[in-house]
């Protein structure tokens, strides 16, 4: 197992294992309760908290590391003693597979870039750093990051986290990447002002959950009235199924300001 991730380079602090193993079987006392009364935790519960943080910050950058060590490994094809191919290698050793192993190594230099800019500047920055840029805002920063540099996705990501601090989301990343202009990218203060701009167009437009966004219930509710729903319907109730599909017509067409006009088919006319 590799070293746990040190992004300032130094060694681990005090109490700190160093390896993912040594991590998880540090944490070898599990409370089952409060362990003391105290609103300052004592000394038990300080090392206890140590240890717990430190694996959560171990997950929230392990894609750094793994995709860099990827990079190494396919690019030096040090997978060569045992296995044809990089794919193979990705599949049958770790069990990811080869666009999710790309993923990880196009994503990687976003992450040390930003570390690297921040790095002894300012620890209000790191800690956000450390909790905030998982894989998947990394990923949303890949494409700003191809097309220009990864400098130009670094900035862009810091004057993000500088005004929204810890609510920068990975939609606010890739629709601030989306957004910025080509003249931008890759300049501090050019970038800083695009992402504000960015910020102040969306302000007060709040993204409606999959839940409750009306564009995409009516998605699902199309997508499950599928012929062979409607057909089973058929078979249950003809005369019931016949009224609810005219007056959804109806509705539906009222709605968008669709003329429809319904008529009969011949099976049905002459039916009745």
């Amino acid at each position: 197992m590799g070293r746990q991730i040190n992004i300032n380079g130094a060694p681990q602090g005090p109490g700190k294992p160093d390896t993912a193993v040594a991590l998880a079987r540090s944490i070898d006392q599990l409370p089952t309760k409060q362990l003391a009364d105290t609103p300052v935790l004592i000394a038990q519960e300080q090392q206890l908290l140590v240890r717990c943080e430190a694996a959560l910050e171990n997950l929230r950058v392990a894609y750094w590391a793994a995709g860099k060590a990827l990079q190494v490994i396919r690019d030096g094809r040090l997978y060569r003693a045992t296995h044809d191919n990089f794919e193979d290698y990705c599949q049958e050793q770790w069990d990811i597979s080869r666009q999710y192993a790309n993923q990880l190594i196009r994503s990687w230099k976003i992450a040390e870039k930003l570390f690297e800019m921040v790095g002894g500047k300012s620890n209000d920055l790191e800690r956000i750093l450390s909790k905030k840029l998982g894989f998947g805002q990394a990923w949303e920063l890949v494409a700003l990051a191809e097309e220009h540099s990864v400098d130009a996705a670094a900035l862009l990501y810091l004057a993000l986290i500088q005004v929204k601090g810890m609510g920068v989301t990975a939609n606010l990343v890739k629709g601030a990447a989306g957004s910025l202009p080509s003249a931008a990218a890759g300049k501090k203060k050019a970038t800083e002002e695009a992402v504000l701009a960015y910020l102040a167009s969306i302000e007060g437009k709040t993204e409606l959950p999959a839940a409750r966004d009306p564009y995409k219930a009516l998605t699902r509710a199309t997508k499950k009235l599928d012929p062979d729903t409607l057909q089973a319907a058929m078979e249950r109730n003809p005369e019931g199924t016949r009224t609810m599909v005219r007056e959804l017509i109806e509705a539906l067409s009222a709605s968008v300001g669709i003329e429809v006009e319904i008529k009969a088919s011949a099976a049905e006319s002459s039916a009745a």
